[in-house]
């Protein structure tokens, strides 16, 4: 069995001349919601064990942010460009490239596509994923490389 959270970065500040967006920073609400989804990752049942993210700064920053709140190693997260402006397709490639030997794997990543990919692979309308949301995603698949359309079902969103 395989578990995905998909993660938004928190709130960012908005665009404004002569900053560009992958360096738009988080706004201070845009803490607090990154430690608190942290807090409720923590409580939860489902603790990844390796964390993907995209090299954008507010995504880098809820990352760090939510790894102050779950017991997971630094050495296990990992950025990864491509999930700045990616689709889809990019995304779930990445997955299914991922190594069995983890169950447990979450992105953190940007709209629509992190949102689109959740409905993609679960087949259920999830809609928007807000700033700071994590929609927890269960597989009854025993490899990253089965998982397609609808192949997951929604177990949580914090």
């Amino acid at each position: 069995m395989k578990t995905l959270l998909l993660i938004r970065h928190a709130e960012a500040e908005s665009s404004y001349f002569g900053v560009e967006d992958k360096q738009r920073n988080l706004t201070q609400e845009g803490f607090s919601q990154a430690l608190h989804l942290g807090k409720k990752i923590n409580e939860g049942n489902y603790i990844p064990e390796i964390i993907f993210y995209s090299d954008a700064v507010r995504t880098t920053e809820t990352t760090k942010l939510i790894l102050e709140q779950i017991d997971v190693p630094e050495e296990a997260t990992f950025v990864e460009p491509s999930f700045y402006e990616a689709n889809v397709g990019r995304l779930l490639d990445f997955i299914n490239q991922r190594s069995d030997e983890a169950d447990t794997i979450a992105l953190v990543g940007h709209n629509p596509a992190i949102s689109f990919l959740a409905e993609y692979i679960t087949g259920e309308d999830t809609g928007n994923l807000s700033p700071a949301q994590c929609l927890v995603i269960s597989f009854d698949l025993d490899s990253w490389a089965l998982i397609s359309q609808a192949t997951g079902r929604s177990l949580s969103r914090y």
